[in-house]
């Protein structure tokens, strides 16, 4: 009985050792598809970066009277690695990256840069205009970069279409912590000052200045109470358009009214434009779209192209949103080809115990 039962057990070794194997493969692949994957490990790198203006100056004064203190004091801090930390002298402006080590938390170096720089202050230059402390983490880059077009509208009127429509829209996706513009025209009020007028009229920069920050708000002023309801009661004091603002009231010059108009010409126009967009060689409208950490790359990605693919048909005639930086294609590759190595490692482990 003894023999049979050894045997027995031998035969039936190969099949628990297989069994055994599919259940830790099916246990692998359950666990591997419901699993969050993001492109960055979730960490924050400890990496400081400051920038400090100095108008005016050439760069070796920057780097005389702006860089080497403040190397020697961010030097001091402890955890600071030396062979890695840079700066940087342009005209008019320090930059400093700060790598620490490891182990040192990125909220605690940033503090510590910034109380280095603090210490000495008072030997720097009274112009330099005070730091710009950023830290760097690779979970804040945009996880979806998008391009707005159309052949036959202009960069302010795309920018209308951008936002609010498709920001609004992007922005109500669950795990959207950003969702930017990029090389948007934005409409702005235009004063152009007339010194001629403004001198014979005796009025100053500053009048106007505070008179248009006097005249040009809203504000609520009280609440009107009724028997069943109670409404608020808001001061509209905010000039429309270039006509309302020409009657903006700058001064009072022995009994005559001075208006914006009189001394400046006011027109609607469009705001300076700091950064542009540019795709397949016509002028966009981008934008950059952040998640939030805590959420799958994937996920996320997936339901801003079901948010885009539902937004398409709703947008006036020849707008087109193109995806030109997609952080979730390459997460799903990386994960694809784990897959597929889990897989082909199952199948070759069930033949190597069959054989053997």
């Amino acid at each position: 009985m003894r023999r049979m039962w050894i045997s027995d057990f031998a035969i039936r070794k190969p099949l628990i050792t297989v069994v055994v194997m599919l259940t830790l493969v099916a246990f692998g692949l359950a666990a591997l598809l419901n699993l969050h994957t993001d492109e960055f490990p979730d960490i924050s790198q400890p990496i400081v970066s400051v920038s400090i203006s100095y108008p005016g100056a050439a760069p070796d004064v920057v780097e005389r009277e702006i860089i080497d203190p403040i190397e020697e004091a961010i030097y001091g801090i402890s955890g600071v690695d030396r062979t890695k930390t840079t700066a940087n002298a342009v005209d008019g402006l320090a930059q400093f990256t700060v790598f620490f080590d490891f182990q040192k938390p990125v909220a605690e170096a940033a503090q510590d840069v910034r109380d280095a720089i603090s210490t000495i202050r008072n030997n720097l230059p009274d112009e330099m205009e005070e730091p710009v402390i950023s830290r760097f983490d690779p979970s804040e880059l945009s996880i979806l970069s998008l391009t707005i077009t159309a052949p036959n509208m202009d960069v302010r009127s795309l920018t209308e279409v951008a936002d609010p429509t498709v920001v609004r829209t992007l922005r109500s996706v669950p795990g959207v912590a950003e969702a930017d513009v990029v090389g948007g025209s934005y409409p702005e009020m235009t004063v152009q000052l007339r010194p001629d007028a403004m001198q014979a009229a005796g009025v100053g920069v500053n009048d106007i200045v505070t008179a248009l920050g006097a005249q040009n708000l809203a504000a609520p002023v009280g609440r009107l109470n009724g028997p069943q309801e109670e409404q608020s009661i808001r001061l509209k004091g905010r000039p429309e358009d270039a006509a309302a603002f020409r009657q903006v009231v700058v001064t009072q010059r022995n009994g005559t009214l001075i208006r914006l108009g009189d001394v400046a010409d006011v027109f609607e126009g469009s705001e300076e434009q700091r950064t542009a967009a540019v795709f397949n060689g016509h002028d966009a409208v981008g934008i950059e779209v952040k998640k939030a950490k805590g959420y799958s790359t994937t996920q996320v990605v997936d339901q801003l192209k079901g948010e885009i693919a539902r937004l398409q048909p709703t947008l006036p005639g020849g707008v087109k949103i193109d995806v030109v930086r997609d952080a979730g294609f390459r997460v799903t590759k990386a994960v694809d080809n784990v897959q597929s190595a889990l897989i082909e490692g199952a199948v070759l482990t069930v033949l190597v115990v069959f054989l053997f």
